[in-house]
Protein backbone atom coordinates (compact mmCIF):
# COMPACT_ATOMS: atom_id res chain seq x y z
CA UNK A 1 0.00 0.00 0.00
CA UNK A 2 1.47 3.62 0.14
CA UNK A 3 4.96 3.75 1.78
CA UNK A 4 3.47 6.60 4.29
CA UNK A 5 1.63 4.37 6.80
CA UNK A 6 1.86 6.78 10.30
CA UNK A 7 -1.40 6.85 12.00
CA UNK A 8 -1.45 10.03 14.16
CA UNK A 9 -3.93 11.71 16.25
CA UNK A 10 -6.55 14.36 15.17
CA UNK A 11 -4.94 17.96 15.18
CA UNK A 12 -7.67 20.34 14.29
CA UNK A 13 -6.70 24.14 15.36
CA UNK A 14 -8.66 27.28 14.90
CA UNK A 15 -8.14 30.75 14.71
CA UNK A 16 -10.15 34.08 14.08
CA UNK A 17 -9.83 36.03 10.95
CA UNK A 18 -11.31 38.95 9.87
CA UNK A 19 -9.90 40.29 6.10
CA UNK A 20 -13.01 40.09 3.81
CA UNK A 21 -16.47 41.04 4.99
CA UNK A 22 -18.59 38.27 4.14
CA UNK A 23 -22.84 37.43 4.29
CA UNK A 24 -23.22 36.62 8.57
CA UNK A 25 -23.32 32.52 9.04
CA UNK A 26 -26.09 31.70 10.83
CA UNK A 27 -25.21 31.76 14.61
CA UNK A 28 -25.60 28.87 17.49
CA UNK A 29 -23.43 25.77 17.99
CA UNK A 30 -20.10 26.90 17.10
CA UNK A 31 -19.26 28.22 20.23
CA UNK A 32 -19.29 31.64 19.05
CA UNK A 33 -21.23 34.82 20.07
CA UNK A 34 -21.55 36.32 16.84
CA UNK A 35 -22.37 35.47 12.90
CA UNK A 36 -19.45 32.86 11.66
CA UNK A 37 -18.15 32.29 8.48
CA UNK A 38 -15.19 29.93 7.31
CA UNK A 39 -13.10 31.85 4.70
CA UNK A 40 -10.12 29.07 4.50
CA UNK A 41 -9.06 25.80 5.69
CA UNK A 42 -5.93 24.05 5.44
CA UNK A 43 -5.45 20.27 4.83
CA UNK A 44 -2.75 18.08 5.40
CA UNK A 45 -1.45 17.05 1.62
CA UNK A 46 -1.48 13.27 2.52
CA UNK A 47 -3.37 10.64 0.34
CA UNK A 48 -4.60 8.98 3.28
CA UNK A 49 -6.83 11.85 4.52
CA UNK A 50 -8.55 10.08 1.61
CA UNK A 51 -11.03 6.45 3.06
CA UNK A 52 -9.79 3.82 1.03
CA UNK A 53 -6.25 5.27 0.23
CA UNK A 54 -5.18 2.93 2.74
CA UNK A 55 -7.35 -0.05 2.22
CA UNK A 56 -9.60 -0.68 5.24
CA UNK A 57 -6.73 0.46 7.37
CA UNK A 58 -8.27 2.90 10.22
CA UNK A 59 -6.11 5.45 9.40
CA UNK A 60 -6.41 9.35 10.51
CA UNK A 61 -9.92 8.90 11.10
CA UNK A 62 -10.12 11.90 13.35
CA UNK A 63 -7.99 14.42 11.59
CA UNK A 64 -10.57 13.43 8.18
CA UNK A 65 -13.54 14.32 11.02
CA UNK A 66 -12.19 17.33 11.18
CA UNK A 67 -11.40 18.06 7.91
CA UNK A 68 -15.14 17.27 7.17
CA UNK A 69 -16.36 19.97 10.04
CA UNK A 70 -14.56 22.51 8.57
CA UNK A 71 -15.22 21.90 4.76
CA UNK A 72 -18.88 21.50 5.45
CA UNK A 73 -18.63 25.42 6.92
CA UNK A 74 -16.35 26.88 4.84
CA UNK A 75 -19.06 26.09 1.70
CA UNK A 76 -22.44 26.68 4.43
CA UNK A 77 -24.41 28.75 2.45
CA UNK A 78 -22.79 29.21 -0.44
CA UNK A 79 -24.23 28.49 -4.25
CA UNK A 80 -23.19 25.86 -5.92
CA UNK A 81 -22.80 27.62 -9.13
CA UNK A 82 -21.39 30.86 -7.87
CA UNK A 83 -24.16 33.17 -8.90
CA UNK A 84 -23.94 36.48 -8.12
CA UNK A 85 -20.65 36.99 -9.28
CA UNK A 86 -19.34 34.99 -6.79
CA UNK A 87 -15.66 33.23 -6.54
CA UNK A 88 -16.87 30.34 -5.40
CA UNK A 89 -14.27 27.39 -4.21
CA UNK A 90 -10.32 27.15 -4.66
CA UNK A 91 -8.53 24.30 -4.06
CA UNK A 92 -4.70 25.80 -3.94
CA UNK A 93 -2.10 23.17 -3.34
CA UNK A 94 1.98 22.20 -4.54
CA UNK A 95 2.60 20.99 -7.75
CA UNK A 96 3.47 21.48 -11.24
CA UNK A 97 2.11 25.03 -12.01
CA UNK A 98 -0.96 25.42 -13.59
CA UNK A 99 -4.01 28.13 -14.39
CA UNK A 100 -6.89 28.44 -12.67
CA UNK A 101 -9.61 25.91 -13.51
CA UNK A 102 -11.42 23.19 -12.69
CA UNK A 103 -9.62 19.89 -12.72
CA UNK A 104 -10.16 15.99 -12.01
CA UNK A 105 -9.01 14.05 -8.60
CA UNK A 106 -6.99 11.24 -9.32
CA UNK A 107 -4.26 9.51 -6.76
CA UNK A 108 -2.88 7.41 -9.38
CA UNK A 109 -0.03 8.79 -9.06
CA UNK A 110 0.27 7.36 -5.93
CA UNK A 111 -1.27 3.83 -6.69
CA UNK A 112 -4.31 4.32 -5.33
CA UNK A 113 -7.26 3.67 -7.97
CA UNK A 114 -10.48 5.69 -7.82
CA UNK A 115 -12.41 2.29 -7.18
CA UNK A 116 -10.79 1.73 -3.88
CA UNK A 117 -12.10 4.95 -2.43
CA UNK A 118 -14.90 5.95 -0.40
CA UNK A 119 -17.92 6.67 -3.39
CA UNK A 120 -19.15 10.06 -1.94
CA UNK A 121 -15.09 11.37 -1.84
CA UNK A 122 -14.90 9.78 -5.51
CA UNK A 123 -17.28 12.09 -6.82
CA UNK A 124 -14.53 14.36 -6.94
CA UNK A 125 -12.64 12.09 -9.57
CA UNK A 126 -16.06 11.71 -12.03
CA UNK A 127 -17.92 15.15 -11.84
CA UNK A 128 -15.12 17.39 -13.84
CA UNK A 129 -15.70 15.38 -16.84
CA UNK A 130 -13.28 13.15 -18.65
CA UNK A 131 -11.97 15.75 -20.74
CA UNK A 132 -11.08 17.96 -17.82
CA UNK A 133 -6.66 18.38 -16.85
CA UNK A 134 -6.03 15.95 -13.66
CA UNK A 135 -5.08 17.54 -10.71
CA UNK A 136 -1.92 16.88 -8.56
CA UNK A 137 -1.91 14.57 -5.46
CA UNK A 138 -2.03 17.15 -3.49
CA UNK A 139 -5.17 19.40 -5.10
CA UNK A 140 -6.45 16.01 -5.74
CA UNK A 141 -6.52 15.18 -1.91
CA UNK A 142 -8.27 18.62 -1.88
CA UNK A 143 -11.00 18.02 -4.32
CA UNK A 144 -11.64 14.33 -2.73
CA UNK A 145 -12.36 15.89 0.57
CA UNK A 146 -14.51 19.01 -0.48
CA UNK A 147 -16.63 15.66 -2.34
CA UNK A 148 -16.44 14.10 0.68
CA UNK A 149 -17.87 16.80 2.75
CA UNK A 150 -20.99 16.89 0.33
CA UNK A 151 -20.08 20.23 -1.37
CA UNK A 152 -20.93 19.35 -5.74
CA UNK A 153 -20.34 22.90 -6.86
CA UNK A 154 -17.91 24.18 -9.26
CA UNK A 155 -14.20 24.19 -7.78
CA UNK A 156 -11.13 26.22 -9.43
CA UNK A 157 -7.92 24.22 -8.59
CA UNK A 158 -4.33 26.55 -8.67
CA UNK A 159 -1.02 24.70 -8.26
CA UNK A 160 2.23 26.26 -7.94
CA UNK A 161 5.78 25.50 -7.22
CA UNK A 162 7.85 27.38 -5.09
CA UNK A 163 9.47 29.06 -7.81
CA UNK A 164 7.76 32.71 -6.69
CA UNK A 165 6.74 33.33 -4.01
CA UNK A 166 5.73 36.44 -5.10
CA UNK A 167 3.15 35.05 -6.80
CA UNK A 168 1.90 32.72 -4.73
CA UNK A 169 1.26 35.54 -2.53
CA UNK A 170 -0.41 37.67 -4.93
CA UNK A 171 -2.63 34.41 -5.61
CA UNK A 172 -4.27 34.32 -2.27
CA UNK A 173 -4.59 38.33 -1.89
CA UNK A 174 -6.21 38.26 -5.41
CA UNK A 175 -8.49 35.37 -4.44
CA UNK A 176 -9.60 37.36 -0.87
CA UNK A 177 -10.22 40.30 -2.98
CA UNK A 178 -12.48 38.52 -4.88
CA UNK A 179 -14.44 36.53 -1.88
CA UNK A 180 -13.25 33.02 -2.67
CA UNK A 181 -13.67 30.17 -0.34
CA UNK A 182 -10.14 28.68 0.05
CA UNK A 183 -8.97 25.56 0.24
CA UNK A 184 -4.95 24.60 0.96
CA UNK A 185 -3.23 21.86 0.95
CA UNK A 186 -0.52 21.95 3.06
CA UNK A 187 3.09 20.05 2.19
CA UNK A 188 5.83 20.48 4.92
CA UNK A 189 7.72 20.52 1.77
CA UNK A 190 6.90 23.53 0.04
CA UNK A 191 6.37 27.01 1.26
CA UNK A 192 3.63 28.42 -1.31
CA UNK A 193 0.74 26.99 1.19
CA UNK A 194 2.05 29.30 3.71
CA UNK A 195 2.53 32.17 0.89
CA UNK A 196 -0.90 32.05 -0.27
CA UNK A 197 -2.20 32.10 3.01
CA UNK A 198 -0.12 35.30 4.36
CA UNK A 199 -1.65 36.90 1.15
CA UNK A 200 -5.18 35.99 1.91
CA UNK A 201 -4.54 37.30 5.10
CA UNK A 202 -4.59 34.28 7.31
CA UNK A 203 -1.10 34.04 7.98
CA UNK A 204 -0.35 30.46 9.46
CA UNK A 205 0.96 31.91 12.85
CA UNK A 206 -1.27 35.10 12.90
CA UNK A 207 -3.85 35.58 15.90
CA UNK A 208 -5.39 33.65 18.98
CA UNK A 209 -4.66 30.03 18.24
CA UNK A 210 -7.39 26.85 19.27
CA UNK A 211 -6.30 23.69 19.96
CA UNK A 212 -8.38 20.88 19.68
CA UNK A 213 -6.15 18.65 20.29
CA UNK A 214 -2.50 16.96 20.65
CA UNK A 215 -0.82 19.04 18.31
CA UNK A 216 1.59 17.49 15.47
CA UNK A 217 4.27 19.59 15.91
CA UNK A 218 5.86 19.08 12.26
CA UNK A 219 1.68 19.84 11.26
CA UNK A 220 1.74 16.43 8.67
CA UNK A 221 -1.56 16.00 9.78
CA UNK A 222 -2.82 19.22 10.96
CA UNK A 223 -6.34 21.03 9.84
CA UNK A 224 -6.85 24.27 10.56
CA UNK A 225 -9.50 26.85 9.58
CA UNK A 226 -10.10 30.71 9.52
CA UNK A 227 -13.34 32.74 10.71
CA UNK A 228 -14.67 35.75 9.44
CA UNK A 229 -16.25 37.01 12.35
CA UNK A 230 -19.06 39.46 12.47
CA UNK A 231 -19.73 41.64 15.84
CA UNK A 232 -21.65 39.98 18.76
CA UNK A 233 -25.45 40.32 19.22
CA UNK A 234 -26.34 42.03 22.35
CA UNK A 235 -25.92 39.60 25.28
CA UNK A 236 -24.97 36.58 22.97
CA UNK A 237 -22.05 34.32 24.52
CA UNK A 238 -18.56 34.59 22.91
CA UNK A 239 -15.40 32.62 23.51
CA UNK A 240 -13.26 30.24 21.56
CA UNK A 241 -14.26 27.56 19.43
CA UNK A 242 -16.08 24.76 21.22
CA UNK A 243 -15.24 21.07 20.31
Amino acid sequence: MLADARVRREAAVTRPWSRVAVAPRRQGGDGYGGAVTVRAVVLPGTPLLVPGAAGAAPVLDGTRRAALAALRRLVDGLAPAGEGGAAGVVVVAPGSPRRRGPARASLAAVGVVDTWLDPAWAAAARSAGPDVPVAGTAASVGLLALAGAGWTGRVDVVELDDSDMLAAHALGADLAQQGARLVVVHDPRSAVPDAVLSGFGAAPDAGQRHVGTEEDEERRDEVRWYDDLAPAAPGSRSGSVSR
